[in-house]
């Protein structure tokens, strides 16, 4: 694996150009809509979806079809839909909810709730029926294979309903929602959340290149505030954006300043969910935060994870002279730690002489998708919560000059539940993992199989045990890290349903 992995796009945009959908009389413009938004978003792989000509149901449904297959080619990376019209947003939703399953949450973001049935749609236009038909009651042709659940919806600055509209939406207890708090507290304990924004969401007194303006919207400011809420909570499962009708310059100068965050809050969320996860559970002697960096350092133990700093987003230079200085007064290399989207950093510190060095894949699983295909193998594992047993096996299977120094440093410090997973045979440690778990994740540390032991299913053995661990401290979600140029264990995470999410790498001074 060559090292411009790292840096090559986390995010697929999908641009769809779609008005079949519309009851708008000026339709047409959604076509250049996504164009423009597309262009918002440069540094993502881009991907255009030609629509049909005609309109209609088959129409919708050979559009649908194209979505999908522009999905499939995404690879897995994070992907934003950009319409086109509100339907634009069947597939991607669709192939979420069998993703996430009854885990996934769909946050409709719209000044309409698009929740009306072939029979009861005042205008007949299917835009005003995607959601509705993703529940399960819409057109025959376009009707998911797994619908959602009411409980798995919520409203977000809805403000016209139509009476059967909300009719179903009381019934079916949606709830409709309008400031960052409620909208968490309403999304609840879902895994993941799947954001549609239809931008007539936006009041029209600042925004109105949309084809149904609605008095009474959201500001910019409060949607971006709202997305960034769901995303410092939840995994964003994808982001679509939709309705964009350009009329006025001003409107794509406002989106210009939008539409980039909003994905950049919806693309981090895994990496912030998992980072934040990953730096408890294996913990710094020392951390200290100066100027949005936290800076970590572990004496006696030479690991880039643990003698590293973690940049904020964006860095000035005086901060990072302020973090040579911290290392430097230690007497230990200046390390930083760079994950996914944190590209004005790593200019800033690839302008200072620093090299690149260890590029990482972060691999992310579904428990029971671990726990499925290891099915055969996990009895092979003894597994314990306790690490006073585990410490030796970790110190002869680990390999470095520093094992003792972590075994005390960090792997005895780790606050979290953690299950100490070891594959014996003919009495001697021939295999090991370290898991940990965090409000509904578990990672995987410390893999490790003897040389002498390898290509004998130990590592998937070892795996599933900690897998099994992990569902029974409720964790439905895996993560761990594993070098790029580690071709066999990369082999192996995705064999048992690791996928890759993002990568990071380090940046090591002169």
């Amino acid at each position: 694996m060559d090292n411009d992995e790292p840096t090559r796009p986390e995010t697929t945009v999908i641009e769809v150009p779609q008005w079949q959908g519309s009851s708008s009389a000026t339709a047409h413009r959604l076509r250049a809509g996504a164009r423009l938004l597309a262009d918002l978003l440069p540094t993502a792989d881009r991907m255009s979806v030609e629509v049909a000509d005609g309109a209609g149901a088959a129409a919708l449904s050979g559009n649908a079809l194209r979505i999908r297959a522009a999905l499939e080619r995404s690879g897995g990376r994070f992907a934003v839909t950009l319409g086109g019209d509100c339907g634009v947003e069947l597939e991607p939703i669709a192939a979420a909810a069998r993703r996430y399953g009854d885990r996934l949450a769909v946050v409709w973001f719209d000044a309409h709730g698009d929740l009306n049935t072939p029979a009861s749609s005042p205008s007949g236009a299917f835009h005003g029926m995607v959601l509705r038909t993703l529940l399960g009651d819409g057109p025959a042709d376009l009707v998911p294979d797994r619908p959602l659940k009411p409980g798995q919806v919520v409203l977000a600055g809805v403000r016209d309903l139509d009476p059967a509209e909300h009719e179903y939406a009381t019934a079916a207890g949606i709830p409709v929602v309008g400031d960052p708090e409620a909208l968490v507290e309403a999304v609840g304990d879902a895994s993941a959340v799947y954001v549609h924004i239809d931008l007539d969401v936006l009041d029209p007194s600042v925004f109105r290149s949309v084809g149904l303006p609605t008095p009474g919207g959201l500001t910019p400011d409060r949607l971006l505030a709202m997305v960034r809420a769901l995303a410092r909570r939840f995994e964003v499962a994808g982001l679509g954006v939709t309705e964009y009708e350009p009329a006025r310059p001003e409107d794509q100068d406002l989106l210009a300043g939008l539409v980039g965050p909003i994905a950049d809050a919806c693309r981090s969320s895994v990496v912030d969910l998992v980072e934040r996860r990953a730096r408890a559970a294996w913990p710094a002697e020392f951390i200290e935060e100066r100027a949005g960096w936290l800076l970590r350092h572990t004496s006696d133990v030479r690991r880039r994870r643990s003698n590293s700093a973690v940049p904020p987003p964006t860095g000035a230079e005086p901060a990072v002279r302020d973090v040579e200085r911290f290392y430097r007064e230690r007497s230990r290399p200046v390390i930083v730690q760079i994950p996914t989207g944190f590209e004005s950093v790593d200019a800033l510190l690839d302008h200072r002489g620093y090299r690149l060095e260890a590029p990482v894949a972060v691999l992310t699983a579904f428990t029971e998708d671990v726990v499925a295909a290891t099915e055969d193998a996990a009895a092979r594992v003894r597994i314990g919560e306790s690490p006073e047993a585990w410490l030796p096996v970790f110190t002869e299977l680990d390999g470095h000059a520093d094992s003792v120094a972590v075994g005390r440093q960090v792997i005895s410090r780790i606050a979290a539940p953690a299950g100490f997973a070891a594959a014996v045979q003919d009495g001697r440690p021939a295999g090991m993992g370290l898991f940990v778990a965090d409000a509904g994740w578990a990672g995987a540390f410390c893999m490790a199989v003897h040389p002498e032991r390898r290509r004998q299913g130990l590592g998937a053995a070892i795996l599933g045990a900690g897998a099994r661990w992990a569902a029974r401290q409720g964790a439905h979600r895996m993560y761990l890290q594993v070098e790029m140029d580690n071709d066999a264990a990369r082999r192996l995470y995705e064999r048992v349903g690791f996928t890759r999410s993002y990568g990071y790498h380090y940046r090591i001074a002169p």
